[in-house]
Order: C-alpha cells, then sequence, then structure tokens
C-alpha cells in the first residue's frame, strides 16, 4: 500500500511518507442506511490545494476498504470518472449534507466491492451513496492520507475554494 500510495500521489520515483489524516467507520445499516449525497471528500478537509508530484489534482488520497459486499442495492460508492481531473473543486451546498447540487450530476458509475476490495481515490473524486433499503448491511473503513507533516489551511481558505458564497451560482 506504502508504494501504491507513493506513485498515486508523488510519482513513480517518490519517497514520500504519508500520515493518516482521516479514518472513518461507514455503516449502513439494512433497511435504513442513509444516503451520502454527492460530494468531494476535500471540501470537508482544511488542508491546501496543491497538484501532487504525479500530477494529480491533489497530495490527499482517500483508500476506501468494503469490510462486506458493497452492491448497488445495498448503497455501493457511486462515482464520476474523471471529475476529479477535468472539474477541479466543485461549490458545495448545504442541503441535506455539504453537498454537490444534485442538478448537476449526470450519468454516475457504481463501484460494486467484495469484502477486502480496496478502492484509492482523488479527494477531489466526485462520488456519493445511495441509501440503504436491501436486507444486508454494508461496511467498510475510509482513511485519507497526506504528506507526512503537510501544512493546514484555515476553514475561509477552503469555503473560498469549496463554498458557495459571492460566487454568483445557485443550487
Amino acid at each position: 500500500m506504502k508504494k501504491l500510495s507513493r506513485e498515486l500521489v508523488g510519482g513513480p520515483e517518490s519517497d514520500m511518507e504519508f500520515e493518516i489524516f482521516q479514518s472513518l467507520a461507514l455503516l449502513k445499516p439494512a433497511r435504513k442506511g442513509s444516503e451520502k449525497p454527492w460530494h468531494q471528500d476535500h471540501a470537508y478537509f482544511n488542508v491546501p490545494m496543491k497538484q501532487s508530484g504525479s500530477g494529480a489534482p491533489t497530495e490527499v488520497l482517500g483508500i476506501w476498504i468494503a469490510l462486506e459486499e458493497a452492491t448497488v442495492d445495498n448503497g455501493c460508492m457511486h462515482v464520476l470518472p474523471g471529475w476529479h481531473k477535468s472539474k477541479g473543486p466543485i461549490v458545495h451546498f448545504q442541503r441535506r449534507d455539504w453537498q454537490i447540487c444534485d442538478a448537476d450530476i449526470p450519468s454516475c458509475v457504481p463501484v460494486e466491492m467484495k469484502p477486502g476490495d480496496a478502492l484509492f481515490f482523488s479527494s477531489l473524486l466526485s462520488h456519493g451513496t445511495p441509501p440503504n433499503l436491501s436486507e444486508k448491511s454494508r461496511r467498510a473503513i475510509q482513511y485519507h492520507l497526506v504528506p507526512k507533516g503537510m501544512e493546514r489551511s484555515s476553514e475561509t481558505e477552503r469555503l473560498r475554494v469549496f463554498g458557495s458564497e459571492g460566487k454568483d451560482v445557485q443550487c
């Protein structure tokens, strides 16, 4: 995992060291697991927007690991491939959650996973998970890695990039 993380963020010759910035348990109980609306994880983080040495749009790397089968029926992650590079940071709105406007979402790709599968992704990947209305729970863990010693930015700076105030945009 260390080698892959270095290649994805630092480039193939990188000796970059990482630290865990965030760790989460993602639980969607059967029949009542709620949706997580469309978003980019970086919109929640007070870390600078800095292009990585590999050319990735940020130095923040997400890792989503399935503990149980993740299917369309039980709320697997849905993604908008390539948007992390083509769209960059997207304005988020406070609606059902801190999210990308639903009207801005075209067709998406579900990412079904078996237990133990891992998805490595940019903190700018646009993604969401629908509710779990099935009879099977969906559990996963998620980590976000940043280069060791990465500086932090202010909430004001984060909202300047991701917030809607003063940008003449509506949802």
